[in-house]
């Protein structure tokens, strides 16, 4: 028999570990992704191997597995329209450079930012209860689902509520606002629809997500979910640009979650823990396909937490960490203020709305 070679045993050593990595990704994910993969289509099961091939070569930091989005069209998970004309990037720059923020709400927010530092290392906005449940969307209306969930954030906040006390419609926002439709739409176009024509959310128990455009109803809701203001988190009001780290984080705990996009892929898709880090963002000329909401950091990880509209089975039940620099996140980063249900004035006479 002749000797193995150190180089022949180098080799296989490789491969078997190679092949180990592979076979066992599985077996370190949580147990609901455990079962699903059992359960996953043959096809899904080879597209997943064939994405840990690609995660272990490119040596890139998160899992995939069979999602509870695994085996749905992009197209009804990413709903953002890319394009936006320059005479409309002119128009929202005009617009939120020109607003001013209500000097109460200025001085309220100040109050209420007790927690929240922008040069600190971390921060959660669900350990300060300021987020709400995550949502399951069921057509392409992951902007609506932004928007309201930007608002609601706020809306915590403002009021001092429970992160379980509101529940907004995202149906009402997709059938009234004219931000779009199941096929796509761009959720600042909510947020100018609240502030700008002084609109109102119904509740989701009232309007629930039909996965449909739906109609308007005639009636306002019975409710108190306004909002006072909105910008984008770029200073310089453009909202197609990527906005900074630091721009983020500063509008993060001035204001709360943040509405913004970024470019889902099938990586994306099947992505069940760890950090998100697929591709670097493009700063030059940024594509986006789906919004979601920012509503924290951590700087150790150097990725943003993000909250999403697929569900609980979806990602780290319902949240990815996502790399500062991947996959152009921080597009149209954009805040909103809601109304706050009672506001004592310095002057009676002045209504607290804008």
């Amino acid at each position: 028999m002749k000797p193995i070679s150190l180089h022949t045993s180098l080799v296989v050593a490789c491969l078997l570990a190679t092949k180990t990595l592979f076979a066992q990704a599985p077996a370190e994910l949580p147990q609901i992704y455990k079962t699903r993969e059992i359960q996953a289509p043959a096809q899904l099961k080879a597209t997943l191997a064939e994405q840990r091939k690609l995660i272990a070569s490119r040596r890139l930091t998160f899992q995939v597995a069979n999602t509870g989005v695994s085996t749905l069209s992009l197209n009804v998970l990413a709903g953002e329209k890319n394009e936006l004309s320059d005479a409309e990037r002119a128009r929202i720059k005009t617009l939120v450079t020109s607003t001013r923020l209500d000097p109460r709400y200025g001085t309220l927010l100040q109050s209420l930012q007790k927690v929240c530092f922008a040069d600190k290392a971390k921060y959660d906005a669900r350990v300060a209860n300021l987020v709400s449940p995550v949502r399951n969307q069921r057509c392409g209306n992951c902007w609506a689902y932004s928007a309201v969930g930007a608002y609601e954030s706020s809306y915590i906040k403002v009021n001092a509520t429970a992160s379980t006390g509101i529940d907004a419609s995202e149906q009402y926002a997709v059938s009234c606002s004219g931000g779009g439709n199941c096929s796509g739409g761009f959720a600042y176009k909510v947020m100018e629809w609240l502030v700008n024509q002084n609109k109102r959310l119904a509740t989701e128990a009232n309007f629930p997500d039909t996965g449909t455009n739906g109609t308007c109803p005639i009636a306002t809701p019975a409710t108190d979910y306004r909002a006072v203001s909105w910008g984008v988190v770029d200073p310089s009001g453009d909202i197609n640009k990527i906005a900074s780290v630091a721009q983020i984080k500063a509008a993060i705990c001035k204001y709360g979650p943040v509405a913004a996009s970024v470019l889902v892929t099938p990586l994306f898709q099947n992505y069940a823990g760890g950090t998100f880090n697929e591709m670097p963002s493009n700063t030059a000329n940024p594509s986006t396909n789906h919004a979601i909401l920012l509503v924290g950091w951590d700087d150790a990880r150097q990725a943003w937490l993000m909250k999403n509209s697929w569900g609980t089975n979806w990602g780290e039940n319902g949240y990815m960490w996502i790399g500062y620099n991947s996959n152009n996140i921080g597009r149209r980063a954009a805040w909103i203020v809601a109304k706050k249900r009672t506001l004592v004035l310095a002057n009676p006479t002045v209504v607290a709305q804008k």
